[in-house]
Order: structure tokens, then sequence, then C-alpha cells
């Protein structure tokens, strides 16, 4: 496993726990989550992200993210990811596209299902 890898693994690791600290520790301060295609930003910054993540570890106590494939390529990792537990929503399943910067997290673009 390649530091890049690594870095997504430990993330998705600290996810899995709850562990709200060890989770934003593998991000950049100016970290952006957007929705694909286009750039519709969701999050900016680790403060939101800290409040987003907050809420979420609080009320689904059965967080759970699941690898379905991983691509590493260069400063990139794509996860296919399906998360269940979290509440309010009984499965979601999305495609991660994490970009690195100087070991961190700097942006995350999600590829979400089309739903009909």
């Amino acid at each position: 496993m390649n530091t890049t890898e690594a870095i997504v693994q430990e993330q998705l690791d600290a996810y899995n726990s709850r562990d709200l600290e060890l989770f934003l520790s593998f991000y950049s301060d100016d970290i952006v989550i957007l929705d694909f295609p286009g750039e519709k930003v969701t999050i900016s910054g680790k403060e939101a992200l800290r409040n987003v993540y907050k809420e979420m570890f609080e009320n689904s106590p059965k967080l759970h993210c699941e690898i379905v494939s991983r691509i590493v390529f260069d400063d990139k990792v794509l996860d296919h990811e399906r998360v269940s537990g979290r509440y309010g929503v009984d499965l979601v399943e999305v495609v991660a596209i994490y970009k690195l910067r100087e070991g961190l997290i700097s942006s995350v673009h999600f590829v979400r299902k089309n739903t009909k």
C-alpha cells in the first residue's frame, strides 16, 4: 500500500470507528467536498467538515463504510463505497474521488447514483 492509499484507508478506518478528531486529522484546513459532475461545493473548510461529521457520528452508532473497489492513481484514490447505518438513510452508494496534497486530503468529489 502506498502512502496516498494508506492515508485514505486510515481516514476510512477513523470514519468507521466514528473517531472525529482522528478522521479530521487526514484533511487539509481548506478541504473542499464537491458533488460530481460540476463544481457544486457541499462542504468548504475543516470546521464545516467537523460540524457535518460530528452530527453524523453522534447520530449514527452503526455507521459503516465498505469499499467495493479502489483505484489508486497518482495523488488520487477512487473508492466505490457502500455506507450503511447512517441516520435517516438505509444505504448510500457513491464513488468518492479523494485528491491529496502534501500528505492530506485536499478535496473529495462524490459521484452519486442517478435515482429515477
